[in-house]
């Protein structure tokens, strides 16, 4: 008898990383929508430095698209003179960009049922690599 598992969708763990400017390389971006229905792209990236990973959920819905644009324009990504940002997923892949890391406390319930406390990262900014 053999095994046979679907990996398509597995990723490194997510890592708590150093707060400030970090270079990262996009290494995955999917299409989704979120709980709340907003249409959204998926990001993976790998910290440079660590190759440590970190999702990152940049929403597409009006009005709340500023992190997506902000990771295009780190991308090299310009919108045209109609303000319109036309790319496709390949365009992201391997790019190398800067993140803003900030860290949080998140509390969630273990399997025991206890309450705990750990630190999270996120990204809430990108630039452009110099």
């Amino acid at each position: 008898m053999g095994y046979s598992y679907d990996m398509q969708g597995e990723r490194k763990p997510r890592v708590v990383l150093e707060e400030g400017l970090r270079k990262f390389k996009v290494i995955s971006c999917e299409e989704m929508t979120s709980k709340a229905g907003n249409s959204m792209f998926l990001v993976g990236l790998e910290d440079v430095e660590t190759q440590g990973y970190i999702d990152v959920y940049c929403i597409a819905t009006p009005k709340k698209r500023w992190l997506l644009k902000s990771l295009l324009t780190s991308c090299g990504i310009e919108a045209g003179k109609d303000g319109i940002y036309n790319f496709d997923i390949p365009d992201l892949l391997e790019r190398e960009v800067m993140g803003k890391v900030e860290n949080s406390d998140e509390e969630w319930i273990n399997r025991e049922g206890e309450t705990v406390v750990t630190k999270k990262s996120r990204i809430t900014e990108f630039e452009e690599v110099e």
